[in-house]
Protein backbone atom coordinates (compact mmCIF):
# COMPACT_ATOMS: atom_id res chain seq x y z
CA UNK A 1 0.00 0.00 0.00
CA UNK A 2 1.24 3.39 -0.59
CA UNK A 3 3.40 4.38 2.11
CA UNK A 4 1.59 8.05 2.19
CA UNK A 5 -1.54 5.78 3.77
CA UNK A 6 0.53 3.97 6.39
CA UNK A 7 1.33 7.24 7.65
CA UNK A 8 -1.46 9.16 8.06
CA UNK A 9 -0.61 10.98 4.85
CA UNK A 10 2.18 12.89 5.92
CA UNK A 11 4.69 10.80 4.58
CA UNK A 12 6.11 12.33 1.24
CA UNK A 13 9.57 12.04 -0.59
CA UNK A 14 10.95 15.15 -0.74
CA UNK A 15 11.27 14.80 -4.69
CA UNK A 16 7.25 14.74 -4.66
CA UNK A 17 7.72 18.51 -3.97
CA UNK A 18 8.86 18.37 -7.81
CA UNK A 19 7.23 15.77 -9.04
CA UNK A 20 5.30 17.38 -11.60
CA UNK A 21 5.54 20.13 -14.34
CA UNK A 22 5.83 23.44 -13.20
CA UNK A 23 2.36 24.67 -13.12
CA UNK A 24 3.52 28.06 -13.97
CA UNK A 25 6.60 27.99 -16.24
CA UNK A 26 6.07 24.62 -17.93
CA UNK A 27 9.93 23.57 -16.48
CA UNK A 28 10.27 20.14 -15.78
CA UNK A 29 11.90 19.78 -12.51
CA UNK A 30 11.05 16.57 -11.52
CA UNK A 31 15.63 15.05 -11.59
CA UNK A 32 16.25 17.57 -8.64
CA UNK A 33 17.26 15.69 -6.02
CA UNK A 34 16.70 16.33 -2.09
CA UNK A 35 20.53 17.85 -1.24
CA UNK A 36 19.65 20.65 -4.36
CA UNK A 37 15.85 20.94 -3.61
CA UNK A 38 16.73 22.79 -0.60
CA UNK A 39 20.21 24.25 -1.05
CA UNK A 40 19.24 27.15 -3.68
CA UNK A 41 16.86 30.05 -4.38
CA UNK A 42 15.97 28.05 -7.46
CA UNK A 43 15.48 24.86 -5.38
CA UNK A 44 13.12 26.85 -2.92
CA UNK A 45 11.29 28.24 -5.68
CA UNK A 46 10.39 24.66 -7.30
CA UNK A 47 9.34 22.97 -3.86
CA UNK A 48 7.02 25.75 -3.07
CA UNK A 49 6.16 25.09 -6.60
CA UNK A 50 5.81 21.29 -5.63
CA UNK A 51 3.15 22.74 -3.00
CA UNK A 52 0.65 24.36 -5.11
CA UNK A 53 1.07 21.27 -7.34
CA UNK A 54 -0.14 19.45 -4.23
CA UNK A 55 -3.19 21.81 -3.13
CA UNK A 56 -4.60 20.95 -6.97
CA UNK A 57 -4.33 17.46 -7.11
CA UNK A 58 -1.32 17.63 -10.03
CA UNK A 59 -0.07 13.80 -9.46
CA UNK A 60 -1.65 12.48 -12.48
CA UNK A 61 -3.49 10.55 -10.19
CA UNK A 62 -7.48 11.50 -10.41
CA UNK A 63 -8.17 9.99 -7.82
CA UNK A 64 -6.95 12.39 -5.75
CA UNK A 65 -7.47 15.83 -7.19
CA UNK A 66 -8.04 17.98 -3.55
CA UNK A 67 -8.62 21.66 -5.05
CA UNK A 68 -8.59 20.22 -8.42
CA UNK A 69 -12.03 18.45 -8.44
CA UNK A 70 -13.42 16.93 -5.40
CA UNK A 71 -12.88 19.43 -2.57
CA UNK A 72 -15.53 21.55 -5.04
CA UNK A 73 -17.96 19.36 -5.49
CA UNK A 74 -18.56 16.93 -1.72
CA UNK A 75 -19.26 19.78 -0.05
CA UNK A 76 -22.27 21.02 -2.32
CA UNK A 77 -22.87 16.64 -3.47
CA UNK A 78 -23.58 16.10 0.37
CA UNK A 79 -25.83 19.36 0.71
CA UNK A 80 -29.03 20.07 -0.52
CA UNK A 81 -27.52 22.41 -3.77
CA UNK A 82 -27.78 19.34 -5.85
CA UNK A 83 -29.50 15.93 -6.97
CA UNK A 84 -28.01 13.17 -8.47
CA UNK A 85 -28.47 12.43 -12.06
CA UNK A 86 -30.10 8.81 -12.99
CA UNK A 87 -28.72 8.92 -16.06
CA UNK A 88 -25.03 9.95 -14.95
CA UNK A 89 -22.44 6.94 -13.96
CA UNK A 90 -23.49 7.43 -10.12
CA UNK A 91 -20.48 8.73 -8.84
CA UNK A 92 -20.00 9.12 -5.42
CA UNK A 93 -23.33 8.01 -4.66
CA UNK A 94 -22.28 6.83 -1.32
CA UNK A 95 -21.61 10.61 0.13
CA UNK A 96 -25.15 11.98 -1.74
CA UNK A 97 -26.88 9.22 0.64
CA UNK A 98 -24.42 10.11 3.47
CA UNK A 99 -23.93 6.08 3.72
CA UNK A 100 -20.61 6.23 4.25
CA UNK A 101 -18.22 5.02 6.89
CA UNK A 102 -14.11 4.42 7.30
CA UNK A 103 -13.78 2.57 4.53
CA UNK A 104 -16.21 4.03 1.74
CA UNK A 105 -15.15 7.26 0.40
CA UNK A 106 -15.85 6.65 -3.14
CA UNK A 107 -13.30 8.99 -4.64
CA UNK A 108 -13.10 11.46 -1.74
CA UNK A 109 -9.93 11.46 -0.44
CA UNK A 110 -9.17 14.45 1.17
CA UNK A 111 -7.51 13.10 4.30
CA UNK A 112 -4.58 11.74 2.15
CA UNK A 113 -4.37 14.82 0.07
CA UNK A 114 -4.30 17.68 2.53
CA UNK A 115 -1.65 15.54 5.10
CA UNK A 116 -0.02 15.57 1.60
CA UNK A 117 0.19 19.16 1.10
CA UNK A 118 1.00 19.64 4.67
CA UNK A 119 4.16 17.47 4.19
CA UNK A 120 5.41 19.82 1.54
CA UNK A 121 5.41 22.84 3.58
CA UNK A 122 6.59 21.26 6.36
CA UNK A 123 9.63 20.74 4.46
CA UNK A 124 10.02 23.88 2.62
CA UNK A 125 9.82 25.58 6.53
CA UNK A 126 11.85 22.60 8.13
CA UNK A 127 14.66 23.71 5.96
CA UNK A 128 13.98 27.14 5.12
CA UNK A 129 17.10 28.75 7.00
CA UNK A 130 18.77 27.64 3.52
CA UNK A 131 18.19 30.59 2.30
CA UNK A 132 19.90 33.85 3.08
CA UNK A 133 18.06 36.13 4.93
CA UNK A 134 15.74 38.50 3.18
CA UNK A 135 12.18 39.11 1.29
CA UNK A 136 12.86 35.97 -1.06
CA UNK A 137 13.40 33.70 2.39
CA UNK A 138 10.67 35.19 3.96
CA UNK A 139 7.74 34.97 1.05
CA UNK A 140 8.27 31.64 0.55
CA UNK A 141 7.94 30.40 4.42
CA UNK A 142 4.97 32.79 3.95
CA UNK A 143 3.31 31.04 1.26
CA UNK A 144 4.21 27.70 2.95
CA UNK A 145 2.36 28.87 6.70
CA UNK A 146 -0.57 29.94 4.87
CA UNK A 147 -1.04 26.87 2.57
CA UNK A 148 -0.63 24.62 5.93
CA UNK A 149 -2.71 26.93 7.57
CA UNK A 150 -5.48 26.14 4.59
CA UNK A 151 -5.11 22.33 4.39
CA UNK A 152 -6.18 21.99 8.29
CA UNK A 153 -8.59 24.14 7.94
CA UNK A 154 -10.13 21.64 5.60
CA UNK A 155 -9.29 18.65 7.18
CA UNK A 156 -10.95 20.14 10.68
CA UNK A 157 -14.34 21.53 9.13
CA UNK A 158 -14.24 18.09 7.44
CA UNK A 159 -13.66 15.45 10.08
CA UNK A 160 -14.41 17.73 13.38
CA UNK A 161 -17.17 19.70 13.84
CA UNK A 162 -16.80 23.11 13.73
CA UNK A 163 -16.54 26.16 17.04
CA UNK A 164 -20.08 27.82 16.22
CA UNK A 165 -21.58 24.06 15.61
CA UNK A 166 -22.32 23.21 19.34
CA UNK A 167 -21.68 24.39 22.79
CA UNK A 168 -18.92 21.90 23.58
CA UNK A 169 -17.51 21.83 19.53
CA UNK A 170 -14.24 23.55 20.82
CA UNK A 171 -13.09 20.87 23.40
CA UNK A 172 -13.95 17.78 20.94
CA UNK A 173 -11.82 16.16 18.66
CA UNK A 174 -10.36 18.13 15.58
CA UNK A 175 -7.35 16.64 13.70
CA UNK A 176 -3.23 16.33 14.10
CA UNK A 177 -1.99 19.78 13.57
CA UNK A 178 1.11 18.59 11.82
CA UNK A 179 4.30 20.51 11.47
CA UNK A 180 6.95 18.34 11.41
CA UNK A 181 7.53 16.12 8.32
CA UNK A 182 8.89 13.36 10.42
CA UNK A 183 7.89 9.53 7.97
CA UNK A 184 6.95 7.75 10.69
CA UNK A 185 5.00 10.30 13.04
CA UNK A 186 1.86 9.58 14.60
CA UNK A 187 0.31 12.21 16.52
CA UNK A 188 -2.51 12.52 18.25
CA UNK A 189 -6.00 14.42 17.70
CA UNK A 190 -5.66 18.00 18.72
CA UNK A 191 -8.86 19.28 20.27
CA UNK A 192 -10.79 21.65 17.81
CA UNK A 193 -9.85 25.14 19.50
CA UNK A 194 -6.11 23.81 19.31
CA UNK A 195 -5.99 23.32 15.48
CA UNK A 196 -7.79 26.54 15.10
CA UNK A 197 -5.54 28.51 16.95
CA UNK A 198 -2.91 26.87 15.02
CA UNK A 199 -4.39 27.79 11.94
CA UNK A 200 -4.94 31.45 12.99
CA UNK A 201 -0.72 31.46 14.46
CA UNK A 202 0.44 30.31 11.12
CA UNK A 203 -1.98 32.66 9.15
CA UNK A 204 -0.35 35.60 11.32
CA UNK A 205 2.93 34.62 10.89
CA UNK A 206 2.35 34.19 7.46
CA UNK A 207 0.73 37.61 6.88
CA UNK A 208 4.11 39.25 8.80
CA UNK A 209 6.67 37.40 5.69
CA UNK A 210 4.61 36.96 2.66
CA UNK A 211 4.84 39.35 -0.29
CA UNK A 212 2.13 41.79 -1.05
CA UNK A 213 2.15 40.53 -4.27
CA UNK A 214 2.91 38.10 -5.45
CA UNK A 215 2.43 36.80 -9.05
CA UNK A 216 -1.15 34.85 -10.47
CA UNK A 217 -1.44 31.89 -9.10
CA UNK A 218 0.25 32.39 -5.94
CA UNK A 219 -0.83 33.43 -2.49
CA UNK A 220 0.07 36.84 -1.21
CA UNK A 221 -1.31 39.05 1.49
CA UNK A 222 -4.85 39.43 0.25
CA UNK A 223 -5.24 35.84 0.49
CA UNK A 224 -4.03 35.36 3.61
CA UNK A 225 -6.18 38.34 4.95
CA UNK A 226 -9.17 36.61 2.52
CA UNK A 227 -8.61 32.98 4.49
CA UNK A 228 -8.23 35.00 8.05
CA UNK A 229 -12.10 36.38 7.39
CA UNK A 230 -12.90 33.12 6.59
CA UNK A 231 -11.81 31.48 9.52
CA UNK A 232 -12.45 33.77 12.09
CA UNK A 233 -16.28 33.71 10.59
CA UNK A 234 -16.41 29.73 11.51
CA UNK A 235 -14.63 30.59 14.98
CA UNK A 236 -17.49 32.92 15.90
CA UNK A 237 -15.33 35.51 16.35
CA UNK A 238 -17.44 38.51 14.49
CA UNK A 239 -14.86 41.62 15.14
CA UNK A 240 -11.73 39.47 14.30
CA UNK A 241 -13.74 38.78 10.68
CA UNK A 242 -14.59 42.14 10.01
CA UNK A 243 -10.98 43.49 10.60
CA UNK A 244 -8.99 40.48 8.41
CA UNK A 245 -12.48 41.02 5.82
CA UNK A 246 -11.50 45.49 6.17
CA UNK A 247 -7.59 44.49 5.21
CA UNK A 248 -8.46 42.73 1.73
CA UNK A 249 -8.17 44.97 -1.43
CA UNK A 250 -9.80 44.36 -4.25
CA UNK A 251 -12.91 44.83 -6.24
CA UNK A 252 -16.61 42.45 -6.49
CA UNK A 253 -16.33 41.59 -10.07
CA UNK A 254 -18.69 43.62 -12.24
CA UNK A 255 -21.48 42.73 -14.04
CA UNK A 256 -19.59 42.72 -17.52
CA UNK A 257 -16.71 41.08 -15.88
CA UNK A 258 -18.56 38.25 -14.01
CA UNK A 259 -19.36 35.87 -16.45
CA UNK A 260 -15.67 36.03 -17.89
CA UNK A 261 -14.56 34.83 -14.38
CA UNK A 262 -15.61 31.52 -15.03
CA UNK A 263 -14.51 31.31 -18.09
CA UNK A 264 -10.87 32.67 -16.85
CA UNK A 265 -11.23 35.57 -19.21
CA UNK A 266 -11.35 37.95 -16.28
CA UNK A 267 -9.98 37.24 -12.77
CA UNK A 268 -11.94 40.08 -11.17
CA UNK A 269 -12.89 39.92 -8.22
CA UNK A 270 -10.56 36.24 -7.80
CA UNK A 271 -8.52 37.12 -4.82
CA UNK A 272 -6.63 33.89 -5.43
CA UNK A 273 -6.54 30.74 -7.44
CA UNK A 274 -4.94 27.31 -8.50
CA UNK A 275 -3.75 27.87 -12.29
CA UNK A 276 -4.92 24.94 -14.52
CA UNK A 277 -3.76 24.05 -17.64
CA UNK A 278 -4.72 21.87 -20.07
CA UNK A 279 -1.50 19.49 -19.97
CA UNK A 280 -2.13 19.09 -16.55
CA UNK A 281 -5.42 17.39 -17.30
CA UNK A 282 -7.57 18.46 -14.36
CA UNK A 283 -10.63 19.01 -15.04
CA UNK A 284 -12.71 20.00 -12.40
CA UNK A 285 -16.11 20.21 -14.17
CA UNK A 286 -16.26 16.37 -14.31
CA UNK A 287 -16.44 16.08 -11.06
CA UNK A 288 -20.57 17.04 -12.01
CA UNK A 289 -20.55 16.48 -15.93
CA UNK A 290 -18.82 15.11 -19.03
CA UNK A 291 -19.07 16.94 -22.34
CA UNK A 292 -19.43 15.49 -25.64
CA UNK A 293 -19.84 16.86 -29.02
CA UNK A 294 -22.22 14.40 -30.25
CA UNK A 295 -24.44 13.08 -26.91
CA UNK A 296 -24.29 16.77 -25.31
CA UNK A 297 -23.77 17.53 -21.34
CA UNK A 298 -24.45 13.96 -19.33
CA UNK A 299 -24.28 15.48 -15.84
CA UNK A 300 -22.96 13.42 -12.73
CA UNK A 301 -25.14 15.79 -10.53
CA UNK A 302 -27.50 18.48 -11.18
CA UNK A 303 -28.91 21.70 -9.69
CA UNK A 304 -31.79 20.93 -7.13
CA UNK A 305 -34.86 22.40 -8.66
CA UNK A 306 -36.16 24.02 -5.39
CA UNK A 307 -32.50 25.70 -5.30
CA UNK A 308 -32.29 26.45 -9.25
CA UNK A 309 -36.38 28.72 -8.98
CA UNK A 310 -34.33 30.58 -6.20
CA UNK A 311 -32.00 32.41 -8.82
CA UNK A 312 -34.19 35.71 -10.41
CA UNK A 313 -34.71 35.81 -13.96
CA UNK A 314 -32.24 39.24 -13.24
CA UNK A 315 -29.60 37.42 -11.06
CA UNK A 316 -26.44 37.29 -13.96
CA UNK A 317 -25.08 34.00 -11.89
CA UNK A 318 -27.73 32.13 -13.30
CA UNK A 319 -26.57 32.11 -16.83
CA UNK A 320 -23.04 31.55 -15.42
CA UNK A 321 -23.65 28.78 -13.12
CA UNK A 322 -26.52 26.57 -14.96
CA UNK A 323 -27.16 25.62 -18.62
CA UNK A 324 -30.29 23.90 -19.66
CA UNK A 325 -30.10 21.26 -22.18
CA UNK A 326 -30.98 17.82 -23.25
CA UNK A 327 -29.12 14.63 -22.70
CA UNK A 328 -30.64 11.10 -24.28
CA UNK A 329 -33.67 13.62 -25.38
CA UNK A 330 -34.54 14.90 -21.72
CA UNK A 331 -33.25 18.44 -20.26
CA UNK A 332 -31.45 18.70 -17.59
CA UNK A 333 -29.99 22.22 -15.18
CA UNK A 334 -26.25 21.19 -15.64
CA UNK A 335 -23.83 23.22 -13.81
CA UNK A 336 -21.79 25.20 -16.35
CA UNK A 337 -19.56 27.30 -13.36
CA UNK A 338 -16.76 24.34 -14.68
CA UNK A 339 -17.25 23.77 -18.50
CA UNK A 340 -13.91 25.01 -19.73
CA UNK A 341 -12.20 28.30 -20.61
CA UNK A 342 -13.45 30.42 -23.50
CA UNK A 343 -14.28 28.17 -26.32
CA UNK A 344 -13.37 24.89 -24.67
CA UNK A 345 -15.25 22.64 -23.20
CA UNK A 346 -13.11 20.16 -21.54
CA UNK A 347 -14.16 21.19 -17.73
CA UNK A 348 -10.45 22.84 -17.23
CA UNK A 349 -10.48 26.08 -15.79
CA UNK A 350 -8.64 27.60 -13.16
CA UNK A 351 -9.34 26.79 -9.35
CA UNK A 352 -10.56 29.74 -7.60
CA UNK A 353 -9.65 29.23 -3.68
CA UNK A 354 -11.28 32.23 -2.47
CA UNK A 355 -13.17 35.19 -4.45
CA UNK A 356 -13.86 39.31 -2.93
CA UNK A 357 -17.63 38.17 -3.11
CA UNK A 358 -16.91 35.82 -0.05
CA UNK A 359 -15.25 38.26 1.77
CA UNK A 360 -18.06 40.83 1.78
CA UNK A 361 -19.99 38.25 2.47
CA UNK A 362 -18.13 37.22 5.58
CA UNK A 363 -18.10 40.78 6.67
CA UNK A 364 -21.94 40.84 6.25
CA UNK A 365 -22.47 38.17 8.43
CA UNK A 366 -20.39 39.18 10.97
CA UNK A 367 -21.31 42.65 11.18
CA UNK A 368 -25.17 41.03 11.35
CA UNK A 369 -24.35 39.50 14.35
CA UNK A 370 -22.95 42.62 16.48
CA UNK A 371 -25.56 44.62 17.86
CA UNK A 372 -26.17 48.16 16.06
CA UNK A 373 -24.38 47.18 12.74
CA UNK A 374 -27.05 45.97 10.57
CA UNK A 375 -26.72 49.24 8.13
CA UNK A 376 -22.71 48.44 7.93
CA UNK A 377 -23.99 45.55 7.28
CA UNK A 378 -26.55 45.67 4.41
CA UNK A 379 -23.95 47.67 2.80
CA UNK A 380 -21.64 44.96 2.47
CA UNK A 381 -24.47 42.26 1.34
CA UNK A 382 -25.63 44.87 -1.04
CA UNK A 383 -21.54 45.44 -2.20
CA UNK A 384 -22.29 42.03 -3.54
CA UNK A 385 -25.39 42.19 -4.75
CA UNK A 386 -25.37 45.28 -7.01
CA UNK A 387 -23.17 43.13 -9.01
CA UNK A 388 -25.13 40.06 -9.50
CA UNK A 389 -28.78 41.61 -10.09
CA UNK A 390 -29.11 43.96 -13.14
CA UNK A 391 -31.26 47.31 -12.08
CA UNK A 392 -30.76 46.21 -8.51
CA UNK A 393 -32.73 47.63 -5.77
CA UNK A 394 -31.65 47.20 -2.25
CA UNK A 395 -34.12 45.43 0.05
CA UNK A 396 -33.40 47.20 3.26
CA UNK A 397 -33.55 44.32 5.53
CA UNK A 398 -32.71 44.66 9.00
CA UNK A 399 -32.62 41.93 11.94
CA UNK A 400 -33.39 38.14 11.04
CA UNK A 401 -34.38 39.26 7.42
CA UNK A 402 -31.25 40.56 6.90
CA UNK A 403 -29.07 38.13 8.28
CA UNK A 404 -31.77 35.48 6.01
CA UNK A 405 -30.58 37.83 3.29
CA UNK A 406 -27.52 37.35 4.06
CA UNK A 407 -27.44 33.64 4.02
CA UNK A 408 -29.15 33.30 1.05
CA UNK A 409 -26.90 35.65 -1.02
CA UNK A 410 -24.03 33.13 0.57
CA UNK A 411 -25.57 30.45 -1.01
CA UNK A 412 -25.94 31.71 -4.53
CA UNK A 413 -22.94 33.51 -4.62
CA UNK A 414 -20.87 30.27 -3.78
CA UNK A 415 -22.92 27.41 -5.01
CA UNK A 416 -20.88 24.54 -6.42
CA UNK A 417 -17.52 26.33 -5.06
CA UNK A 418 -17.59 23.45 -1.86
CA UNK A 419 -19.38 25.94 0.65
CA UNK A 420 -22.48 25.27 1.23
CA UNK A 421 -22.27 21.65 3.39
CA UNK A 422 -20.26 23.66 6.10
CA UNK A 423 -22.14 26.50 5.88
CA UNK A 424 -25.35 24.29 7.66
CA UNK A 425 -22.92 22.51 9.93
CA UNK A 426 -20.99 25.77 11.55
CA UNK A 427 -24.81 27.05 12.35
CA UNK A 428 -25.89 23.78 13.73
CA UNK A 429 -28.80 22.97 11.17
CA UNK A 430 -30.38 20.17 9.32
CA UNK A 431 -29.76 19.54 5.56
CA UNK A 432 -33.24 19.01 4.12
CA UNK A 433 -33.77 18.17 0.30
CA UNK A 434 -37.23 18.97 -1.57
CA UNK A 435 -39.33 15.77 -0.86
CA UNK A 436 -40.65 15.56 -4.34
CA UNK A 437 -38.55 17.58 -6.96
CA UNK A 438 -36.78 15.13 -8.67
CA UNK A 439 -33.64 15.28 -11.07
CA UNK A 440 -34.99 16.84 -14.47
CA UNK A 441 -35.09 20.36 -15.45
CA UNK A 442 -38.69 20.90 -15.03
CA UNK A 443 -38.21 19.26 -11.05
CA UNK A 444 -39.94 16.19 -12.69
CA UNK A 445 -38.01 12.57 -12.23
CA UNK A 446 -36.73 11.02 -9.34
CA UNK A 447 -36.51 12.51 -6.36
CA UNK A 448 -34.39 12.04 -3.51
CA UNK A 449 -34.12 8.83 -1.45
CA UNK A 450 -32.28 10.09 1.49
CA UNK A 451 -34.02 13.39 2.03
CA UNK A 452 -32.90 14.94 5.99
CA UNK A 453 -29.93 14.77 7.46
CA UNK A 454 -30.87 15.93 10.97
CA UNK A 455 -29.27 18.96 13.23
CA UNK A 456 -26.45 16.84 15.47
CA UNK A 457 -26.18 13.93 12.89
CA UNK A 458 -22.67 12.06 13.48
CA UNK A 459 -22.55 11.91 10.07
CA UNK A 460 -21.91 16.14 9.91
CA UNK A 461 -18.44 15.01 11.04
CA UNK A 462 -16.65 12.45 8.26
CA UNK A 463 -15.21 9.57 9.38
CA UNK A 464 -11.50 9.39 9.61
CA UNK A 465 -9.99 6.86 6.52
CA UNK A 466 -9.31 3.58 7.38
CA UNK A 467 -6.04 3.49 6.00
CA UNK A 468 -5.23 6.07 8.30
CA UNK A 469 -6.66 4.71 11.47
CA UNK A 470 -4.39 1.50 10.88
CA UNK A 471 -1.32 3.04 10.44
CA UNK A 472 -1.47 5.61 13.34
CA UNK A 473 -2.86 3.72 16.83
CA UNK A 474 -3.37 7.04 18.12
CA UNK A 475 -5.62 8.28 15.99
CA UNK A 476 -9.28 8.13 17.84
CA UNK A 477 -12.29 7.54 15.56
CA UNK A 478 -15.67 10.16 15.30
CA UNK A 479 -17.93 8.64 17.29
CA UNK A 480 -20.77 6.87 15.57
CA UNK A 481 -18.52 5.35 12.89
Amino acid sequence: MNKILLTLGITVGVLSLSSCEDQLTNTPHNSLTPSSLFSTPNGFSNAIKGVYSGMIGNDRDASKDYYGGDYYSVPDILSDNLIINQKGRQSKRTLYDWLYNSNSYSGFDLYADAYKAINRCNRVIENINNLAEGAFKNNIEGEALAIRALAHFNLVRTYAQIPTQSTNAGESLGVPYVTSSAPLLKPVRNTVNEVYANIVSDLIASDNLIATSNGTGRFNKNTVASILSRVYLYMGEWQNAINAANKVAGNVASITNFPKVWKDESFEGVISQFLIRNIDQIAIGTEYSQTSATSGVRSEYVISYDFYQKYKSNDIRKDSYISTSPFAGTNYNHIAKYFGKSGQTNNIVNAKVIRMAEVMLNKAEALSELPGQDAAALIALDAVRSKRYTNFVSGGETGQALKDAIALERRLELAFEGHRFYDIKRKGGAINRHTTFGDLADGTGVAPVFKTLKAGDHKFQLPIPQDAMNANPNLVQNPGY
